[in-house]
């Protein structure tokens, strides 16, 4: 089986997060999650994290530091490989730019996240906490 490979941003202002809540998606459907999606031909995890911020929200980011890599085991075998970066605002407005894929977007305080979250996202806030980042 093809091993899915993607990235995304966690994008801070101040002590919040910028979260969007997945929907008619065939993993990790109707959870919150930090924007990101799969790596596309040639694409860097770097360009996949930076477009699909921009795709999914219409902001403009830039890396700042890859965050860790998430293991999506289903069935007893790997099936996806998502890589977290840590990115900061450029410019643009924060709107759901995909509806179909979509419900609902925010900001949230990093001591009151809405649930139910990702397992990726959970793990990439997780590490930025224990390096005490955030």
């Amino acid at each position: 089986m093809t091993i899915i490979k993607g990235a995304g941003g966690i994008i801070l202002h101040g002590n919040k997060v910028l979260l969007i809540k997945r929907q008619n998606a065939m993993v990790f459907n109707n959870l919150w999650a930090n924007p990101g999606g799969k790596l596309e031909p040639g694409e860097t995890v770097e360009e996949c994290a930076v477009r699909e911020v921009f795709e999914e929200t219409g902001v403009t980011v830039k890396i700042i530091k890859k965050i860790t890599d998430y293991e999506d085991y289903r069935d007893g075998a790997l099936r996806g490989l998502y890589t977290g970066f840590l990115v900061a605002y450029v410019s643009g407005e924060a709107n759901i730019r995909e509806p179909e894929k979509f419900s609902e977007m925010g900001w949230f305080a990093l001591d009151a996240l809405p649930q139910p979250l990702a397992p990726f996202t959970q793990k990439y806030l997780e590490f930025l906490r224990g390096e005490r980042f955030i």
